[in-house]
């Protein structure tokens, strides 16, 4: 079981999403003393995204940031010779977090799991009406190869809507605005929403 307090880790521009991987580079004295920490007992940390938009990494101690992150498991851990860190970090679960005061040299907060229905995300969302519409998005971004890859790997629905979410070119506002999606269903609709929005701006150069 994992302790009440986690560390929390803030990023101005990231975004994680159940069952998806990301790398990150740790290289700030504090956050190189959380990966210690993590590394040393459970594994775990919340990863959060500032609100203002305008922000950029490393953030300002305080800056302030969503209540609603992502519970992030470390499977892979590289140390550089400097202290910093290479990681492959993978989200477990969409978490409202309440951030609390301590002794660490870093960001700490409690976390429970943010309300959330599985079931079929085609329930309240045309299932080809959606991948028409991914298909359209990639077809204009030429990005028909990299979608296709991506489909023939068969993942599992709630996978395949995270992976989109943080593959396609959305900014950080926008995947946040996916990571709060209460239920599949919801997720989906915001992918489309998203996606036929897209459709109007610039091109896409390709997949994340």
């Amino acid at each position: 079981m994992l302790p009440a307090i986690l560390p929390l880790f803030p990023l101005a521009r990231t975004v994680l999403f159940p069952r998806t991987f990301l790398p990150l580079h740790i290289f700030e004295p504090r956050y190189q003393a959380m990966t210690r920490e993590v590394l040393g007992t459970h594994h775990h940390f919340l990863l959060a995204l500032a609100t203002d938009p305008e922000a950029s990494d490393p953030l300002p101690p305080g800056a302030p940031i969503s209540t609603l992150g992502t519970l992030t498991r470390i499977v892979r851990a590289e140390p550089m010779v400097d202290g910093r860190w290479n990681l492959l970090v993978q989200g477990i679960l969409a978490v409202d977090i309440q951030e609390v005061e301590t002794e660490a040299p870093y960001r700490q907060g409690t976390h429970r799991p943010h309300p959330f229905e599985n079931g079929s995300p085609w329930s309240r969302v045309d299932k080809q009406g959606f991948f028409e519409a991914l298909e359209a998005y990639a077809r204009s971004g030429g990005i028909q190869g990299q979608l296709q890859e991506l489909l023939d790997l068969d993942l599992d629905e709630d996978v395949l809507l995270n992976t989109l979410g943080l593959a396609l070119d959305f900014d950080p506002v926008e995947r946040q605005f996916l990571l709060e999606s209460g239920s599949l269903a919801s997720l989906a609709g915001r992918l489309v929403e998203l996606i036929r929005f897209k459709m109007t701006g610039p091109r896409r150069e390709g997949i994340a």
